[in-house]
């Protein structure tokens, strides 16, 4: 139990690094309140907002492409404080998932680390020349714990250590 605590405490320690980055991204790229937008004699372009900042975060949490998205339309025009809410709330709207997927991994992790270097060369070439599937059949074999879902496991070791 106490793994998992710190296992948690970890991935929340990342997440509040990753909010403190973005509060110092961008503070002097946010337009000014008292700011008078000049006149235009062209049709306005729509304002975004905080929602729709949430959307293309979610959008980029969902495909897996996450990373600071201030500098990109529609989260462009929000200010620092709104657009760290923005993430807050895609972050908080996800913390289930992050929290197990980081404990996932750090046990995938330490599965992999227990293995010698001659065998892990083995695993990723097996990988390699014959997909995910044989590596996770064999650990459904050999991973005694039901609820690791070991395609997962052979997934991420190949993304991560192949």
């Amino acid at each position: 139990m106490k793994t998992r605590t710190t296992l948690y405490a970890t991935a929340l320690a990342a997440t509040m690094l990753l909010l403190a980055s973005c509060s110092d991204s961008n503070d002097s790229a946010a337009p000014s309140a008292t700011t008078s937008a000049p006149a235009s004699t062209t049709a306005e372009e729509p304002v975004s907002t905080a929602e729709d900042c949430k959307e293309l975060l979610e959008k980029n949490y969902a495909e897996d492409n996450v990373h600071d998205a201030s500098d990109e339309a529609p989260c462009i025009g929000l200010n620092n404080d709104e657009y760290v809410a923005a993430v807050g709330d895609v972050l908080a709207n996800h913390k289930d998932d992050i929290l197990t997927s980081a404990a996932n991994e750090a046990v995938y992790d330490t599965a992999w680390d227990s293995v010698d270097p001659d065998t892990q060369q083995l695993i990723c070439d097996t990988m390699i020349e014959e997909g995910t599937e044989p590596v996770a059949g064999l650990l459904d074999i050999t991973v005694e714990d039901p609820s690791v879902d070991t395609s997962e496991m052979a997934q991420y070791l190949f993304d991560s250590k192949c």
